[in-house]
């Protein structure tokens, strides 16, 4: 007997489809717009702005508007889903929001996530270090003793949650130790339990915005930017800790280490963009391998510019128009890739990278600009580095904390928009 279900019901393949589709419609049904770059981001506009927006991660819901429109769109949910609803939002996805509204800034942090994170792999009590990676590591050797491979992962598991909601620092590590899951080594284990012993030296530690931007830009921008929403609430909020030409300038900082690993010999890209806070940022190896460190930097920058590309589309729909500007350390790579003069191996999946960041450049998407090395804010993502360069990443990339020279501020935990959790269809 085959029986035909009239609702979707919880543990199906297609249950969380189910659901989405449902609340999707219903946002629509009120006035919202889906987002084209983001489908967990609805927006409703009035007259060409964007005024309130409504952010979904499975059933957390969070609405960013003023308190009026709040109370009118929770309303209209209410008649349709029971949930629950949480007030001002202060936790949300595993991390903790505060706002000073005195100073215009939104701090976001983990201190109870790493806490129990340190004190289940018995960390809490270990000696920190003041860098999370001190030495390059290779595949193991048949003569080098293995560690146990679950235990490897369920840690590296558990950083990366922590380096993709606010832990840029700790990118480039769990990137590197991350290659090794499947064959750990008792060296590889050392590696990574000295990356939870800088987190116990760094666990208060703050992730900072502020500017003049407003709330509610700041959390449409940081949900929308996916995952475990890097910058949620603050990654569009005003002055850039770089300083620079202004606030709401989209800037985007790429690098990479040639032939860094020495297993295959592969290069690790790395990329920051920042929307007055640190909004985006990526440690990754690339998939084929360079030739040149030529090479390398047009894959870097192909990548940082398809990334950069989505979020400048995503402003443009919250009605900020915007040039991004993409920043290299690279004079002789910025000449090539404005002149059109192609000086990389003649291989496709390189040359398209360059042609698409050339063609980028030609049509006005992008403006190209040369930092200096010092001031290369992705400096952090291909390679580690030593004390006094990652303290100035961090303070620059806008972390808060002891050590850093800039104080661990003053979050009067004042939440920003309101978060309603575990909504069911009725």
């Amino acid at each position: 007997m085959v029986l035909c279900l009239r609702k979707s019901i919880y543990g199906l393949k297609q249950s969380s489809h189910v659901w989405y589709g449902t609340l999707k419609e219903f946002v629509i049904s009120i006035g919202f717009v889906a987002s084209c770059v983001d489908g967990g981001l609805f927006m409703l506009e009035d007259q060409g702005v964007v005024v309130p927006a409504v952010v979904l991660y499975v059933d957390d819901v969070l609405i960013i508007a003023n308190e009026g429109l709040i109370g009118q769109i929770k309303d209209q949910m209410k008649k349709r889903f029971w949930m629950h609803d949480h007030g001002s939002v202060s936790f949300y996805l595993g991390m903790n929001i505060e706002r000073n509204r005195e100073h215009h800034t939104i701090d976001i942090h983990q201190h109870s996530y790493i806490r129990t994170m340190l004190a289940k792999f018995r960390m809490d009590e270990s000696r920190p270090v003041a860098t999370p990676m001190a030495m390059k590591l290779h595949k193991r050797t048949p003569d080098e003793d293995a560690c146990d491979p679950t235990t490897y992962q369920s840690m590296i598991g558990s950083l990366m949650y922590a380096m993709t909601a606010m832990q840029p620092d700790i990118a480039y590590a769990i990137g590197v130790l991350s290659r090794y899951n499947h064959d750990p080594s008792n060296e590889h284990m050392v590696a990574l339990k000295r990356v939870l012993r800088y987190l116990n030296g760094t666990k208060d530690w703050h992730l900072r915005f502020g500017g003049a931007l407003g709330g509610a830009l700041g959390g449409a921008l940081g949900g929308a930017l996916g995952g475990a929403l890097k910058g949620a609430l603050g990654g569009a909020l005003g002055d850039s800790t770089l300083g620079g030409d202004g606030e709401g300038t989209l800037r985007c900082y790429v690098d990479s280490d040639y032939a860094g690993c020495p297993d295959d010999y592969k290069s690790t890209s790395g990329l920051d963009i920042t929307f007055g806070g640190v909004a985006d940022w990526q440690s990754r190896k690339e998939k084929s391998t360079a030739q040149s460190t030529t090479d390398a930097e047009y894959y870097a920058f192909g990548v940082g510019c398809m990334r950069l590309t989505q979020i400048s589309h995503l402003l443009n729909e919250l009605g900020i128009p915007t040039i991004p500007h993409v920043f290299s350390d690279s004079q002789s790579l910025i000449v090539s890739i404005k002149n059109r003069i192609y000086r990389g191996t003649a291989v496709a999946h390189i040359a398209t990278q360059y042609y698409l960041t050339a063609d980028m450049a030609r049509d006005g998407e992008i403006d190209l600009s040369y930092v200096p090395t010092a001031e290369m804010l992705a400096d952090c993502f291909p390679k580690p580095l030593p004390k006094p360069a990652l303290l100035k990443q961090c303070a620059a990339m806008g972390m808060i904390g002891i050590g850093l020279g800039n104080g661990l501020g003053n979050g009067l935990g004042i939440g920003i928009g309101s978060c309603i959790g575990n909504a069911v269809a009725k």
